[in-house]
């Protein structure tokens, strides 16, 4: 198991929600790639001007095909603040 750790940074003068989408290249990796622990998992409350490490702990199954020398994992961040503030339960009478 492998251990890291992302930070982010909000540089803006508003506390946001983040939620991260992993990337893996190249693309037969992917099924290679265990996630034990991933910030992906949830969203990411990070207050105005701060700032957050992320942990992250995966493992590469040992199948990986043996051509494969580099595996590259890669986050896009995207501000949901919008969509996490208004998911609401709608209740059905």
């Amino acid at each position: 198991v492998y251990t890291t750790h992302y930070i982010a940074k909000n540089i803006t003068q508003s506390s946001m929600v983040g939620q991260a989408v992993p990337s893996v290249t190249p693309y037969v990796a992917n099924r290679h790639l265990i996630k034990t622990e991933c910030f992906c998992f949830e969203n990411q409350p990070i207050s105005a001007g701060g700032e957050v490490t992320m942990p992250l702990s995966f493992m590469i199954n040992p199948k990986l095909p043996e051509e494969v020398q580099v595996v590259t994992l890669s986050y896009t961040f995207f501000d949901i603040t919008e969509d996490a503030s208004s998911n609401t339960v709608a209740s059905i009478n």
